[in-house]
């Protein structure tokens, strides 16, 4: 594998993304942690560079200044861009970069199993602001208050009636749910198939039946909204479902795309938390550097240093693991596992770094909005969102061996 962090082009999205971090989103992090509260005016100001809401569709010409070769079978790049991209951003502030990125949630799956049509829908219901002059987002509906992680046991239904689809159910803990202006919903079309029968469905913030519900207050990435979405006999054409009807013959579309599409998220999402613990890292760092103890600097203090070594090297190492699973799903290769891996180990480092540095930094990080205290905040999220922790270590024990663990 190659350390393409080094390369001119994943440098230079690397360099561009840490002064947007630096300069827009550290200045304004904690009042929107404070405040719980989107940041409409800087997810606009993001669009310019390349992180619109429909970017994971349009590719990121506007990112990289170059076009991806067309050829299916040829490498790609963003899996790896999106590594770099959300490790920086995540450094600024892990909440605001996922309001910034989280239309991307519902945007893979369009762009992946989605027919033109569908993707031209999808980008025409994020055109322009909405009625309070916000940029209008987009929310992956999956989680259910009933299965969490378990997404093979979906409860919302997708009933056949005529050309449309009724949707029945309720979502939970879905980002942008209370604001988007499109949904990528997955519901089961026929619950005596089981995995087969899951499908996804675009569908408009106006269609009769969707009803957003109550704003969830969170431990941690306060700026990014989450809420719950319903739907009472919600009336979907058929032309907006993802992927092959579920028959025998024809099959894509279901569980397993999804699983799929997760396989190439994980790696980011991993990147995130590893930006959360180089941001408590280097933050502690700078501190120890500049302060005394008992009379001598704190970097001359042995136990002090051995810390700082190990959040280092763990930070290195679960850099690597994303990474690696970031150049495999470029790459064509399958990445399951390295995935988990990387989604795994980093949580479990921002976790560690955060920690500790918390205990070093003694009474200080306790402090409400003491950027420490945020970080030790936002990085427990990353041990549950997008598989928990325990369902990381699941999948790798099941491409270890080839059965799941009970």
């Amino acid at each position: 594998m190659d350390l393409f962090h080094n390369q001119p082009l994943y440098a230079g999205v690397r360099q561009m993304l840490n002064a947007f971090a630096k300069q827009q989103m550290r200045p304004i992090a904690i009042q929107h942690d404070r405040e719980e509260s989107m940041p409409w005016a800087l997810i606009k100001a993001a669009a310019p560079l390349g992180l619109s809401q429909t970017a994971v569709i349009d590719g990121r010409k506007r990112l990289t200044g170059i076009d991806e070769d067309p050829d299916p079978t040829k490498p790609k790049s963003q899996a790896r861009l999106g590594v770099v991209g959300s490790e920086e951003l995540a450094w600024g502030c892990a909440g605001i970069a996922l309001a910034i990125a989280g239309s991307g949630l519902a945007a893979s799956p369009v762009a992946r199993m989605g027919t033109e049509e569908q993707k031209s829908e999808f980008r025409r219901l994020l055109k322009g602001d909405d009625d309070k002059g916000h940029v209008k987002v987009a929310a992956m509906a999956l989680s259910e208050p009933s299965t969490g992680s378990d997404i093979s046991g979906l409860k919302t239904t997708a009933q056949k009636d005529g050309n449309h689809y009724v949707l029945r159910g309720s979502k939970q803990w879905i980002t942008n749910g209370k604001s988007a202006a499109v949904y990528v919903v997955w519901a089961n079309t026929d619950p005596a198939a089981g995995r087969a029968g899951v499908r996804g469905f675009i569908v408009a913030r106006e269609t009769p039946g969707l009803v957003p519900g109550r704003k969830e207050t969170k431990l941690g990435i306060r700026a990014s909204e989450t809420a719950q979405v319903h739907f009472e006999d919600c009336r979907v054409h058929q032309d907006m479902m993802l992927g092959s009807p579920p028959t025998p013959e024809a099959a894509s579309g279901g569980l397993s795309d999804t699983k799929k599409m997760l396989d190439g998220t994980r790696p980011a999402v991993a990147a995130q938390a590893v930006g959360i613990a180089r941001a408590a890292y280097e933050f502690l760092l700078e501190r120890i550097q500049a302060t005394s103890l008992h009379g001598t600097p704190m970097a001359s203090h042995q136990h002090i240093m051995f810390e700082l070594a190990e959040m280092n090297m763990e930070i290195h190492a679960s850099r690597l693991l994303a990474h690696r699973a970031a150049w495999l799903a470029d790459h064509h290769q399958e990445n399951v596992a390295e995935a988990s891996m990387a989604k795994a180990h980093a949580a479990r480092t921002a976790q560690m770094v955060t920690s500790r540095a918390m205990v070093l930094l003694g009474e200080e990080a306790l402090e409400p909005g003491h950027p420490v205290e945020k970080w030790y905040r936002d990085a427990k999220i990353y041990d549950i969102f997008e598989g928990t922790g325990q369902i990381q270590r699941r999948i790798i024990s099941r491409a270890m061996t080839g059965q799941n663990p009970t």
